[in-house]
């Protein structure tokens, strides 16, 4: 176990919460080009025409997408903040995966 201020935190959860970031992240990628070719240079391309326009004022009809990314990125983070164990540790991680996809993508 790992020794902290606020007590241990089993390695078990530590690999738990870790394993699950760095496979968000990477599932991102592969989700994020799926979904860039299937859907929106398809059926969303009214939405995503407007990254590929020159942009007329802070937002863009496009930024719905990462507001909808990180819906499940937020829920995650929150239910493995507020809750101990191995579950939650995992929902932490995979939304600080998606989490740290987003930011790099910006």
């Amino acid at each position: 176990s790992w020794q902290m201020e606020g007590g241990e935190v089993p390695l078990s959860e530590m690999f738990g919460t870790f394993a699950p970031s760095v496979g968000a992240a990477v599932g991102m990628e592969y989700w994020a080009r799926w979904a860039h070719k299937a859907l929106w240079h398809a059926s969303l391309w009214h939405m995503h025409e407007s990254h590929h326009k020159p942009r007329e004022g802070p937002f863009e009809l496009n930024d719905v997408f990462a507001i909808i990314n990180a819906v499940p990125a937020i829920a995650l983070l929150n239910f493995g903040f507020f809750h101990k164990g191995l579950i939650p540790g995992l929902c932490f991680g995979a939304g600080l995966g998606i989490t740290v996809f987003g930011m790099a993508y910006m």
